[in-house]
């Protein structure tokens, strides 16, 4: 396309408005493709909640360690002040060293800065934060000590980042210690307790039981719910950046077919009056050759304006086999040398599709990608059942690299050197579009390949859902 629009530019100024309003289109274009990296490394397996809570355990988990500071910070401060002021109990040399040791692996971690945060980083912390606590409160009055409340601080930073089997855990392991606690001063001073101060511990554990069950509860289902709302909104902007493209991509179409037309007419004319004037047919031959492929690009041109009126209009169905047949049709015209092996279960032949003009370029262009990448052979194979279609396109190459799987669907600078990088996303936006899914088969090492077949390298599983299947889909949806 760069080439013929380079062409476009030569006949005279007449074309300049043509190709100034396809420059204007092709800039468009760009800019909207340009959001591509940004939706390709959202969305790929690992998914984009994967990613904002890989995030938001960063954050949470720096926010830990500084607040883990301030309260050791503060403890210092009291632990003088309960010196100067009282005689209560207190162990200061082995609560004086958890706190040192406490600030020194948080500075330690705060000084290293970021990296790959996960939430079981996040729960090593509050575990720690968990052991340090319990440390101070055994050492200066086990549960008489009301410190110990900082566990329900504790339990709800775990609801929030936690997911919630683990803040239960975190949770059940609080009231534990704390009944440990109230059991050992029970059993060591319960004679010597009065009566009045008995019931207030008892109040104390209640209260802390019951806060720390109502925190875990209530805030691990609004996280899971934040949660929720987040993955809903991450869809909706990856469907509203994935119509952009496509609209950019449209633009870009619509522009470069309107800029090509008139160049391909005036090369049309040009050629034939040389195919008149040749004298060998040497000549002749070229010249017929050249014909043909400029006459190959107007039927691609007026296929392209036909793309939106086809599929604006009321569809009609197509039996499985007519679409089976039209791509050997199509390998047998233009790559006679590169047809794929195609195979089709029997049932295919009763069973029909809605008919889609953009299905079979999407086709076309995986089955392109995998005879572009082959080293002797490539196979399609249609499969039928009571509701889908699984077409299922194999190769022998090379396998693709991980990386580029990892991308793969998305926007992306091309592996081949005259792609455009938008083909495999074209492909799995249409299908997705008609109700079908597109999965790229990956086995262990660095390439995606088929271990059921010893010479596939490479397999694309396209599962559309069949006429009478997508209508109920479309409805309950």
């Amino acid at each position: 396309m760069r080439m013929a629009t380079t062409t476009a530019q030569n006949p005279g100024k007449g074309k300049v408005s043509a190709n100034a309003r396809a420059g204007d289109g092709i800039s468009l274009a760009r800019r909207r493709l340009a959001t591509g990296p940004y939706l390709a490394t959202e969305l790929n397996g690992a998914s984009i909640v994967d990613n904002a809570f890989a995030g938001g355990s960063a954050i949470i988990l720096r926010k830990l360690l500084q607040l883990r500071l301030l309260v050791l910070a503060a403890l210092l401060c009291f632990l003088w002040l309960l010196d100067t002021l009282s005689e209560w109990p207190v162990n200061y040399p082995v609560i004086l060293g958890v706190i040192a040791c406490g600030m020194a692996w948080s500075l330690w971690l705060l000084s290293r800065g970021g990296g790959d945060i996960q939430p079981q980083h996040v729960l090593r912390e509050l575990i720690i934060d968990g052991i340090w606590l319990a440390l101070v409160v055994f050492y200066s009055g086990r549960s008489e000590n009301p410190f110990i409340y900082y566990f329900l601080v504790l339990i709800a930073i775990a609801a929030t980042a936690l997911r919630p089997r683990n803040a239960w855990l975190f949770s059940i392991a609080g009231i534990l210690v704390y009944s440990a606690f109230l059991y050992l001063d029970i059993n060591n001073h319960f004679d010597h307790i009065p009566d009045d101060y008995q019931f207030h511990l008892l109040g104390m554990w209640i209260n802390f039981c019951g806060s720390s069950i109502v925190a875990c509860y209530f805030i691990s289902k609004l996280a899971v719910s934040l949660r929720s709302h987040q993955l809903q909104l991450s869809r909706a902007r990856e469907e509203t950046l994935r119509n952009e493209q496509l609209i950019g991509i449209g633009t870009l179409a619509t522009s470069t077919v309107h800029a090509l037309g008139t160049p391909l007419s005036t090369l049309t004319i040009l050629l034939g009056e040389m195919r008149n004037e040749s004298d060998t047919a040497e000549k002749r031959q070229d010249i017929d050759l050249m014909l043909g492929q400029i006459s190959r690009c107007k039927d691609t041109m007026k296929k392209l304006s036909l793309l939106a009126e086809q599929e604006s209009s009321e569809q009609l169905l197509e039996p499985v086999h007519e679409l089976l047949d039209h791509l050997r049709e199509h390998y047998g015209l233009n790559k006679p040398l590169h047809t794929p092996q195609f195979t089709a279960d029997p049932s295919c032949s009763v069973n029909q599709l809605h008919q889609s003009l953009l299905l079979r370029h999407a086709l076309i262009n995986l089955i392109d990608n995998a005879i572009d990448a082959a080293k002797t052979f490539v196979a399609v194979d249609f499969q039928c059942d009571a509701s889908v279609l699984q077409i299922t396109i194999t190769d022998d190459g090379p396998g693709m690299p991980k990386e580029l799987l990892a991308r793969w669907g998305k926007p992306q600078k091309s592996a081949k050197k005259s792609g455009l990088g938008i083909g495999a996303f074209l492909a799995n936006s249409t299908i997705e579009k008609l109700g079908g899914t597109v999965a790229i088969n990956a086995a262990d090492g660095d390439t995606a390949a088929a271990p059921q077949c010893d010479a596939a390298k490479t397999r694309v599983l396209v599962t559309l859902p069949l006429a009478n299947q997508r209508s109920q889909n479309l409805f309950q949806s």
